[in-house]
């Protein structure tokens, strides 16, 4: 690493959009002037292009310069910025404070060269810096506000704010004039900042799906994962180079541009704070805006019976759900709980820890089940109680534990796996499949060996990944077991020496 100077110099620049008097080109040659001025050498040039200054999220050359700047690999000891606004609008001043005494502390100054004062620590500097801090967010506030009010005004004139049109509907562009310029293609935008954007219907064939997806939801009865699961099988093109979703689904569904209504403001997402539903009550809604797809009775039809399938259902209305299905059908499978009109799958997933466990509760024979069903269920239930009895056993023999992500922990600073894996038939011969690569990098892995029938647990082992530094994983079968034996112990407690 060079050895720093008092000359040497990095530039941080930003601009959240190439469209603005402070873009990057102009901070550089003002930057570049400044130093020239100054007797600085420019040694190196973090940017941030087209990002905003509210966070740091997305901007990777101030990220980087505090990175260089606090791990010592900084070979320059001050840090030119156009104005405080660059370094950013963040809503809370302590944290732009924060970021430059995080580069003062480590011996790196940061000099503002278009403001009016020098930012040398003096009380006026830290008054007036301060007071450049707070302008620069107000800034950011006072721009959103307008910026709101502005999309109102054009919602309410029966103009959409952005976002993709989405399935069945195309976006056109209309000019100030209020002539039709043509259909917007995806991730085409409006080539006039007077133009106007608005919905219109798409090819039939899509239009002709949508009112599918209406049928087999209303007449049909199917759920939004039935409706995708029977596009996808029909190789129905969902327009977005993926399968169809629920979540697709649900869009259609439920969103009032079907129905020819613009809506603006049902989520609020400011000064990049977490997203939330707004009340229906602060909605800008333009019924009649543009030619529906389906009609508003319809929609609300179809909002209807989402609501009445929606219902909060007790456990032992679950259970005896499930109890239908089987006196139905005589069996009961992922494809037919999903398909029911009752809850699904995922919901008796979370209510009772697995749709296996819901099943023997309904007292229904496990043999209704795949084979596969049951040997995941089993191994998630060994893992978890596998974790439980590691973390007990580190307890009890006073050993320093600490999770670091799933199933990985370090044991009294060594890193370990918690790997639980079942037994696979390859070409007739029981095997497990032991992985011995993991992120994080791990120092041992411990095996639990499930029995050849998957029920329960047949062996422990506690592997070096050491011992095997060319390999990713092994497969021990029943043969070769005997070579892992070294590995071996009886429990987690015995391996503990308890």
């Amino acid at each position: 690493m060079l050895k720093p100077f008092s000359d040497r110099a990095a530039l941080y620049v930003r601009a959240s959009t190439e469209h603005q008097n402070y873009s990057t080109d102009h901070q550089e040659a003002a930057l570049q002037e400044y130093a020239a001025a100054h007797g600085f050498q420019i040694v190196c040039i973090y940017r941030d292009k087209g990002r905003s200054g509210l966070t740091l999220d997305g901007r990777t050359g101030l990220l980087q310069l505090l990175t260089d700047i606090q791990s010592g690999c900084a070979d320059f000891n001050v840090v030119l910025v156009y104005d405080v606004s660059r370094w950013g609008r963040f809503q809370d001043v302590d944290e732009s404070a924060y970021y430059e005494y995080a580069c003062r502390r480590a011996g790196i100054a940061i000099a503002y060269c278009a403001e009016p004062f020098t930012n040398d620590g003096s009380p006026l500097a830290a008054v007036l810096k301060g007071l450049k801090r707070a302008m620069a967010a107000e800034y950011s506030r006072e721009l959103s506000t307008k910026v709101f009010q502005a999309q109102c005004r054009l919602t309410g004139a029966g103009f959409k704010q952005g976002g993709v049109a989405g399935y069945g509907l195309r976006r056109i562009a209309i000019s100030a004039a209020g002539q039709v310029k043509g259909v917007l293609s995806p991730g085409e935008r409006k080539n006039m900042p007077t133009d106007r954007v608005t919905y219109t219907r798409g090819p039939d064939d899509e239009v002709a799906v949508v009112h599918r997806i209406y049928d087999m939801y209303l007449l049909e009865s199917l759920t939004d994962t039935g409706i995708a699961r029977r596009l996808n099988n029909e190789g129905v093109e969902s327009g977005l180079s993926r399968p169809w979703s629920a979540y697709h689904i649900k869009q259609i569904l439920t969103n009032d541009k079907y129905a020819g209504t613009l809506a603006f403001n049902r989520s609020t997402q400011r000064f990049r704070s977490s997203r939330r539903a707004n009340a229906p009550g602060t909605w800008v809604k333009v019924e009649d805006a543009f030619e529906a797809i389906i009609s508003r009775e319809k929609l609300e039809e179809a909002r209807a019976e989402r609501k009445r399938r929606r219902k909060s259902w007790t456990n032992d209305e679950m259970l005896d759900a499930l109890r239908d299905i089987f006196i139905e059908h005589g069996k009961v499978t992922l494809d037919l709980i999903n398909s029911s009109g009752g809850p699904s799958v995922k919901s008796y997933a979370f209510r009772f820890n697995g749709i296996t466990s819901a099943i023997g509760l309904a007292g229904l024979s496990w043999s209704t089940m795949s084979r596969s069903t049951l040997t995941r269920y089993r191994m998630r239930c060994i893992t978890r109680d596998m974790a439980i009895e590691l973390e007990r056993c580190a307890a009890a023999a006073q050993a320093r534990i600490e999770k670091l992500s799933l199933r990985t922990y370090t044991l009294n600073g060594v890193i370990v796996r918690l790997l639980c894996t079942r037994c696979r038939f390859e070409r007739s011969h029981p095997c497990w499949k032991v992985t011995l690569v993991h992120k994080p990098t791990v120092d041992f892995v411990i095996w639990v060996r499930a029995t050849q029938d998957n029920e329960r647990v047949g062996r422990i082992y506690l592997i070096p990944v050491a011992d095997f530094p060319t390999r990713l994983y092994i497969w021990p079968s029943l043969r070769t077991l005997p070579r892992y034996e070294q590995y071996a112990h009886s429990s987690l407690a015995a391996m503990f020496g308890l």
